[in-house]
């Protein structure tokens, strides 16, 4: 195929792609649809993830790269929250926690081999029991039916776009690398093309958009965006392997790095605008709760590694918008969870919460009748990439155990770049608050704190 030719036929491809997963969806939309009692209710549910998305790298909280205009103009229409965190640095055990409000170590989606457990109501089950069609789009190597996500859903597209693009683009299915592929543009042609032809009344929309994750490989003109003079060799990929992974490279090969980080944010904002805009001109934000939020940040050598695995601020913080149907304009520096969006939705719904959810309701927090919900948050990594680690966080300090006993804190007014870990012994009073609420959670799990930490996850 000549170099002209290229342009349409990916065009073309793009399009026979999405009218074949879109004819996957309706067989089974229409299989599906029989058994479900849709019933009147106020909100529809939209909730939109995106991959590796840390907060410091948004425009709308601070960042100085205009990388997120859309996601920009959502928070300044709608609720932005400064200051919320993930449940854990990895995509497996934050979506595990956003899904059914349970920390890591007990929705147990904490390890590549390990699955989100079906003893645990997810938010599409619940909303399914209540009469809501749930359909989920996403791709990815683990968020997937294999590893439990599928649970309530009545479609969860999680395979299609990368069987189609295997198929697309002649590979052997053992040589095809994810990280490596657009997606996002099929998975934000999917769900419209879903939303347009929807006919339930009450529905459950999940979105999950993967290209911002390593590797980082923009196309034009997102590539050279914010760095058109590099002339170096590095290329953005296997930043997630040796020797690049704990090795850094020159200051100016990680500028690179991080240029071509963003750029996959601003391509990734596209795509986002583009389904808003979809939601926009077909009304829903006047009858649905939209939800958009990243599921766990990026590190670039802040603590000598690339990728994300650990529980530092640059992999916990992300931004989070939500949209009402009252039209609430505000910016709020409360602390929050995802832990907090499964009983946020379920507020709002009039659906009790389960029993066993761990997060809080945020409507008071949006409707500006409580300026914050949450003393501090609980986050953990336990992926086995790096040591196991747990650590609570409030506005002002994160306290921290590791499975090898070790147990300390930072001061994030005075070491907002966590540089200075400070031991036990000289714990502030404040500190000493946090290790005690932290030891009851660890507690919860059956774990002990300092070094009968160690022996507990061993057992």
């Amino acid at each position: 195929m000549n170099d002209d030719a290229r342009p349409a036929f990916r065009r073309l491809s793009r399009r026979l792609a999405v009218c074949l997963i879109f004819c996957t969806i309706i067989r089974v939309d229409l299989t599906a649809r029989a058994a479900v009692d849709v019933r009147e209710a106020p909100l529809n549910v939209i909730l939109i993830t995106v991959s590796s998305l840390r907060a410091d790298h948004v425009s709308c909280l601070g960042y100085e790269r205009q990388t997120t205009p859309h996601l920009d103009k959502l928070a300044r229409e709608h609720i932005l929250f400064r200051n919320a965190f993930a449940a854990s640095g990895w995509t497996m055990p934050a979506h595990g926690a956003l899904f059914t409000s349970l920390h890591p170590s007990a929705h147990g989606a904490t390890h590549i081999d390990r699955t989100l457990g079906e003893e645990h109501q997810t938010l599409a089950e619940i909303l399914a029991d209540s009469g809501y069609y749930c359909v989920g789009f996403c791709c990815g190597p683990r968020l997937d039916t294999e590893h439990g996500f599928a649970q309530g859903f009545h479609v969860f597209a999680d395979r299609s776009v990368t069987a189609l693009l295997e198929v697309m683009e002649y590979e052997r299915a053992e040589a095809f690398d994810i990280n490596r592929r657009r997606t996002n543009d099929l998975i934000t042609d999917a769900a419209i093309t879903w939303l347009r032809n929807n006919r339930h009344s009450l529905f459950f929309l999940f979105v999950h958009y993967y290209d911002n994750h390593w590797d980082y490989g923009p196309p034009e003109p997102y590539r050279s965006l914010y760095d058109p003079d590099y002339t170096g060799s590095l290329d953005g990929t296997q930043i997630a392997r040796e020797p690049l992974y704990s090795n850094a490279p020159d200051e100016r090969d990680i500028r690179h790095m991080i240029a071509l980080y963003d750029g996959e944010i601003r391509q990734t904002d596209e795509d986002l605008g583009e389904l808003l805009a979809a939601l926009e001109d077909q009304g829903l934000f006047r009858n649905s709760l939209v939800i958009v939020l990243g599921d766990h940040g990026e590190e670039f050598y802040e603590h000598g590694h690339t990728s994300h695995q650990g529980i530092y601020d640059e992999l916990i913080h992300i931004p989070l918008v939500i949209s009402v149907p009252s039209g609430i304009r505000r910016s709020t520096e409360a602390l929050v969870s995802q832990v907090d969006i499964l009983p946020t939705i379920l507020d709002y719904l009039g659906i009790s919460a389960p029993d066993a959810c761990r997060g809080r309701s945020l409507r008071p927090v949006i409707e500006g009748r409580a300026d914050s919900i949450n003393e501090f948050v609980f986050v953990e990594y336990t992926g086995g990439a790096v040591p196991d680690i747990f650590a609570v966080r409030s506005l002002s300090h994160k306290c921290c155990v590791t499975a090898r006993g070790d147990v300390f804190a930072y001061d994030l007014v005075a070491d907002p770049e966590e540089s200075a870990p400070i031991i036990m012994q000289d714990f502030s009073d404040r500190m000493r608050q946090l290790h005690g609420s932290l030891s009851q959670i660890l507690a919860g799990f059956g774990m002990g704190t300092a070094t009968g930490l160690q022996k507990n996850r061993a057992d």
